[in-house]
């Protein structure tokens, strides 16, 4: 299933951008390895040879109004190829679309033009992961098309949402927990987990309790977490990700 609704957005996407396509990429837990149907986001970066127009953005809405949930949700950015040869981070953007808009968009709320410049800081993790083990749907390799990301901006960017999710803990156990598990392997082991891998990577640690209970949540299965187990968890890693960051980058200014 999950095959022919990425050949369906891929088509759509070139019917609607025609030749100012360049390329639609996958990335995120599908080529990590970590989807979960009932849970996970198809994640996409479409690149296009100019800057998308107010027309074709209004398409791509209509279109993902209407196909992002059925089944799979999308998180979509569009990116033109000068965004990418002249990097920037937080770097530029001409589109994104994800669930959490959905509301924005239905509403009016979002500019569909590209006129008003918009940057978003996780496009420097989105690229690093796209180029470590992405997947090209169409188009132009990976290679040719987006440039290598410095460390110090893909650090940045998972930093962003670590923070995120350190005051997230309580509210979204799974998403919180998992990914400061990915920023703190990242640290340790220079290495980019998808959430099950960083889970089971860590189930050697003192929180392994804590960590198996969440691996079953994002299965869908019971599994009782109580406020204090996962405060503690916060606490230490939030210790440990200081440290690394001190030691070995000269970071001191983070939660």
């Amino acid at each position: 299933m999950i095959d022919s609704f990425l050949v369906e957005c891929t088509e759509k996407f070139h019917e609607i951008i025609g030749e100012n396509l360049v390329g639609v990429y996958l990335h995120g837990s599908l080529v990590l390895g970590g989807f979960i149907p009932e849970r996970s986001d198809v994640d996409l970066i479409v690149v296009t040879e100019h800057p998308m127009s107010k027309e074709d953005a209004e398409q791509v809405t209509g279109f993902l109004l209407e196909k992002s949930g059925s089944p799979f949700p999308i998180e979509i950015s569009f990116m033109n190829q000068h965004q990418l040869n002249h990097w920037q981070h937080p770097s530029p953007y001409d589109y994104h679309y994800s669930e959490a808009w959905r509301e924005r968009f239905l509403n009016g709320g979002v500019t569909y033009s590209n006129h008003h410049e918009k940057t978003d800081p996780d496009l420097a993790a989105h690229v690093t992961i796209l180029s470590h083990k992405g997947c090209v749907l169409f188009g132009r390799p990976i290679t040719e098309v987006f440039p290598s990301i410095p460390e110090k901006d893909y650090l940045d960017s998972i930093l962003n949402d670590y923070e995120d999710c350190l005051d997230e803990v309580l509210d979204d156990p799974v998403y919180a927990v998992l990914n400061i598990l990915r920023v703190y392997l990242y640290l340790e082991e220079g290495k980019i987990y998808s959430k099950d891998e960083a889970g089971r990577r860590a189930m050697r640690s003192s929180f392994s309790s804590t960590i198996e209970k969440v691996l079953k949540r994002r299965r869908g299965e019971e599994a009782p977490l109580s406020e204090e187990e996962l405060l503690l968890f916060q606490e230490y890693y939030r210790e440990e990700i200081k440290r690394f960051l001190y030691v070995k980058h000269g970071v001191h200014n983070v939660q």
